[in-house]
């Protein structure tokens, strides 16, 4: 999942969206704030102190551009190593943010995240931020990373910019001039088997997956093509991990324990809810 948030100059995201993001994308938080001639920014496993801290940031620095980003975890450990945004190639002046899945590989031992591995190994490899001013590895990079969105920030003088937005058609602006990677800044509306929804995830026995955003590529899928997974990412709607690398939800031998527990003769043996 994860939620990225990017402020053009003079515009700052409302708190309580904050929040909402931060609910909703629990696994760590951090910002950046391009502040003169540095890039002021902050991390940690609490979204009330990181916020907090982030827009007192932004009061004092509302002129240039913005990021935060909260963290739904699909690979890496959980602390404060693998929250975004990550340095490019060690250099202070130049970070970068993610939302969605790399397909990057990752060592057993490798407790790093795909983006963390993107911004230390990969993109440095291509020729760091100049690489972004190259329209055909631009164009390269917007295909590897089909489906995420990334938010560059730089004040290296041989970049032409100094915010990108890879695939940025993806997320949407608001009215208030904040660009956001997907909706789960918003408020969720969830029902049961008696009353609507509006939601787009099932996590429990008994609801089903309506029509809506997948909340880890940010794509917008129907039930009629996978109501577990995301056709686009492979991302398992239960526990965000991709299919057939790391997802055990729908594992042959749980759908096997399911059926006998269960005692179904309809239940569909292609998937497994856990019980």
């Amino acid at each position: 999942m994860c939620l990225l948030v990017v402020s053009s100059p003079n515009s700052t995201p409302r708190k309580k969206d904050l929040e909402c993001a931060s609910c909703n994308n629990p696994h760590g938080f951090g910002y950046a704030v391009i502040a003169g001639n540095k890039i002021i920014t902050g991390k940690g496993m609490s979204a009330k102190k990181v916020i907090k801290e982030f827009l007192a940031v932004r009061k004092q620095y509302p002129d240039s551009y913005a990021m935060y980003h909260a963290r739904f975890a699909t690979h890496g450990v959980k602390n404060d190593d693998n929250c975004h945004p990550f340095k490019i190639g060690n250099s202070d002046l130049s970070y970068l943010a993610h939302n969605g899945i790399l397909p990057v590989h990752i060592e057993p031992n490798d407790k790093r995240s795909d983006t963390r591995i993107f911004a230390d190994d990969i993109l440095p490899s291509m020729g760091g931020i100049t690489a972004l001013d190259n329209p055909n590895l631009y164009g390269m990079i917007e295909g590897w990373a089909s489906g995420s969105k990334i938010a560059v920030f730089t004040l290296d003088p041989n970049a032409q910019y100094d915010c990108y937005i890879i695939n940025e058609d993806l997320g949407h602006w608001d009215n208030a001039g904040n660009w956001w990677s997907n909706d789960s800044y918003k408020p969720s509306k969830w029902g049961n088997f008696f009353q609507k929804y509006d939601d787009s995830l099932d996590l429990s026995e008994g609801w089903a997956l309506d029509e809506g955003m997948c909340y880890t590529c940010g794509e917008v899928m129907s039930n009629e093509i996978s109501p577990y997974y995301c056709d686009y990412c492979g991302a398992c709607y239960d526990c965000s991990m991709v299919k057939d690398d790391g997802c055990l939800c729908w594992s042959p031998e749980r759908d096997n324990m399911a059926r006998h527990k269960l005692e179904i003769g309809k239940y569909d043996g292609q998937y497994d809810f856990g019980f």
